[in-house]
């Protein structure tokens, strides 16, 4: 069975800017998805910038075909495991990045990040951008 891959938002924008022949392949061979968390933050940062209508659209084409996870029941409970468990430890993330974390974890899919935080997320499977070809 192939590895499947949910992106953060960091990856998205290498997706984007063609920074990744190994990204490039997973999105064409559909290993890829985002979290909706993921979705919403792409959203924010939409409306939030001014960007130049070619890539507003480039952005807006990409999440017109990029497959979109819920997030459902399974990750709202891992959710809630995972900051206990790192609250406990004493290494809580910024909110988002544990939705998103949890999120991969629940779903079973390596998360393609290069934000050190995840790091703390114990047995994450991380793909750092700066590892793929």
């Amino acid at each position: 069975m192939k590895r499947l891959f949910m992106l953060d938002t960091h990856a998205v924008r290498a997706l984007l800017e063609r920074r990744s022949p190994e990204l490039d392949r997973w999105f064409c061979e559909e290993r890829c998805c985002i979290s909706a968390i993921v979705a919403a933050e792409i959203g924010f940062g939409l409306e939030r910038r001014r960007l130049s209508p070619a890539r507003h659209q480039l952005v807006q084409d990409l999440l017109d075909v990029m497959p979109v996870e819920p997030f459902a029941r399974r990750a709202a409970v891992v959710y809630g495991q995972l900051r206990t468990r790192l609250q406990a430890s004493g290494t809580p993330l910024a909110a988002m990045d544990l939705l998103i974390a949890a999120h991969a974890f629940a779903v079973q899919r390596t998360l393609v990040s290069d934000d050190r935080a995840f790091t703390a997320v114990p047995e994450l499977v991380l793909a750092g951008l700066g590892q793929l070809g």
